[in-house]
């Protein structure tokens, strides 16, 4: 058994004092290390019992601020709470933090942060150099005076703290950098200078340019980051080996950057395998006093009951749903089953660069916890030339397009197909989704994504896709700028009339007003405030898909893929009141417009077999089926 030696030294009192030092951890310690006690007293090894401790608390970022830092409030010692204490020894990995308010992200930085500065990351890294960005500088304001209270320099201050001896004077303009004294491992005469940079996201994160660090890169409030070229700009001012965390409460926006990471963070990863490791902190997991019964009450109160966003959110961290929100969370995932024929293709046309990116996606559908969780399995992801496609004959753009598709949709009927798309510009996506109605349930086939394709490729293509599905779906699209000329091209043009669209594909404008006949024949009717006869409502079209895609995943009709792009997609449509109709949110919609249309075209079946009145023809394509 070892013994434990009796002077243990300055550094040790204060541990003690602190009770932070155990001696069971510095036995693991010395152990890791093949090291004896009574070795170590008598010097075997080159250091002293206070050099080892010395070692062993500058090594621990967790055990370094227990020893040295101090509550702001009280001037106890710093302490973190059990759910805290693994993220901080997580020092070493990538790390998403998916947290309640008031759980103690800004605690973790200052604390990692300071460590990194005074320890050269634990002896590890001379001269470290770390990022703190965050959306806005009133974001990084808090994080910065923190510090500064850390090393009493903060203004009015006037304090003697354990760690003032490494600071150095700070650079201030155009934005703060604080900059630290420590030992260098790496050349011990020559001392470790460590800076920590504060930059603000902004509009497209141009203050992260020419900042490039090598110890950590650490984002608070990255839920609130909407634009995608922040996060870029930010991931590019890491050098290899930089650590990376990024911290924010959830705020319901499935299309952001932060909830896309969250997705693909996977909870207690290994150390060394590579990934971002999730972290879950909720308020309930507090302790006494800050956590009770008293306090669940009161944030009952103040977020105004449990099931709402803010409570959701806030309290349990969870991402909840959008504000307002037309098709919450809850209503599409009974209808999210296993779906392995189910494909995504994305396609980007870059003529600049004179490339065809392709990339084919299966999904993968498990339960977690209790929840469902859907993973993409990535079956191509390559580039092909694109002029010889762009400028090619007729029967060689779809012969490529062909070769592209065939090997992704292997066809089987057993119902009727259905398809919708949302048309785009070069610069607007265009969205397709094909799904198959077998009785009462509508499964999703293939949903098809472009970018930078003009119009006679998406003609082609659409026609290919056609073909590949045997000239069966009923197309409904929506009639925009490229809807139009699509649909116009592709029911009269020569080149497609072996397709038949004429009798299949129909274009809607989703202002133009339709009867509200449901999926079921039946009418929405009302008495005539004229003539006091029952009369069939009418509302815009867009609003009457939504309403009857609503009622169809009430109904558990659709068997939807855990396609995360989609579901988000569907998930973020918000709608607020209009002076009659809702409003629905633009952002993002070019998945729930596809679907609006193909519900639209389904609804228009209804008028083919003469119920009601054919109110559907007031677009700027008027056909017959």
């Amino acid at each position: 058994m070892a013994v434990k030696p009796v002077n243990v030294g300055i550094l040790q009192a204060q541990m003690l004092d602190r009770g932070v030092y155990d001696a069971d951890e510095f036995d693991a310690w010395m152990a890791e290390r093949g090291w004896a006690w009574r070795a170590l007293e008598r010097g075997d090894y080159g250091i002293t019992v206070d050099e080892a401790l010395v070692v062993f608390t500058f090594e621990d970022p967790l055990r370094w601020a227990e020893t040295f830092l101090f509550e702001p409030d009280s001037g106890d010692p710093y302490r973190f709470w059990d759910y805290q204490r693994p993220s901080m020894r997580a020092w070493m990995q990538d790390v998403i933090h998916q947290d309640g308010a008031e759980c103690g992200k800004t605690r973790e930085i200052i604390a990692l942060t300071a460590w990194a500065g005074c320890t050269a990351m634990g002896g590890r890294v001379p001269n470290p150099w770390s990022l703190i960005a965050a959306p806005q500088q009133t974001h990084l304001d808090e994080i910065i005076l923190a510090l500064e209270e850390q090393f009493g320099v903060a203004d009015g201050a006037g304090q003697k703290t354990l760690i003032q001896h490494f600071w150095l004077k700070p650079k201030r303009t155009p934005h703060t950098m604080h900059r630290f004294l420590a030992p260098n491992p790496v050349r011990p005469d020559k001392p470790s200078i460590a800076r920590t940079y504060y930059r603000p996201g902004g509009h497209d994160g141009e203050a992260f340019r020419g900042v490039h660090v090598n110890a950590f890169g650490l984002f608070d409030e990255g839920a609130k980051v909407k634009s995608k070229v922040i996060f870029s700009e930010f991931w590019r001012a890491l050098k290899p080996g930089c650590r990376a965390r990024v911290y924010s409460v959830p705020d319901g926006d499935r299309a952001s950057e932060f909830f896309r990471l969250t997705q693909t963070a996977v909870p207690d990863l290994p150390v060394g395998k590579s990934g971002y490791r999730l972290f879950r902190w909720q308020q309930t997991m507090k302790p006494a006093p800050f956590w009770s019964a008293e306090r669940d009450a009161e944030m009952v109160r103040r977020f105004g009951g449990r099931n709402t966003p803010g409570f959701q959110r806030n309290v349990l961290g969870e991402h909840g749903q959008a504000e307002n929100p037309v098709w919450p969370w809850g209503s599409l995932m009974p209808n999210v089953v296993d779906l392995p024929d189910y494909r995504v293709i994305k396609l980007h046309a870059d003529a600049e660069a004179d490339t065809l990116s392709i990339e084919v996606m299966g999904v993968k559908l498990s339960v977690s916890d209790g929840r469902k969780v859907g993973t993409y399995d990535t079956l191509r992801d390559d580039a092909i030339d694109l002029a010889p496609i762009l400028r090619g004959t007729d029967a060689s753009r779809r012969a490529a397009m062909a070769d592209i598709l065939r090997p992704h949709i292997p066809f089987t009927a057993h119902g009727s197909f259905w398809a919708g798309g949302d048309l785009g510009e070069r610069n607007d996506p265009t969205e397709l989704i094909v799904s198959e109605e077998v009785g009462p349930v509508m499964r999703d086939c293939v949903r098809i994504k472009l970018q930078g394709f003009p119009y006679h490729l998406q003609e082609d293509l659409i026609f290919v896709l056609d073909s590949l599905f045997n000239h069966l779906p009923f197309w409904g699209v929506d009639l925009g700028s490229a809807g139009t000329v699509v649909v116009k091209d592709l029911c009269t043009v020569d080149r497609f009339l072996d397709a038949m669209f004429d009798g299949r594909m129909v274009g809607f404008h989703f202002q133009q007003n339709v009867e509200c006949i449901g999926e079921d024949g039946e009418a929405l009717e009302d008495d005539d405030q004229r003539t006091g006869e029952r009369r069939t409502l009418v509302a815009p079209a867009k609003h009457w898909a939504t309403q009857c895609i609503s009622a169809r995943l009430q109904a558990g009709g659709y068997a939807l893929p855990y396609d995360n792009d989609a579901l988000n997609a569907m998930a973020t449509q918000t709608a607020r009141e209009g002076a009659k109709w809702p409003i629905y949110s633009k952002k993002d919609d070019h998945v729930p417009d596809a679907r609006r249309q193909q519900m639209l075209r389904k609804l228009r079946a209804l008028i083919d077999e003469g119920l009601g009145h054919d109110l559907f023809a007031s677009g700027a394509i008027e056909r017959a089926a």
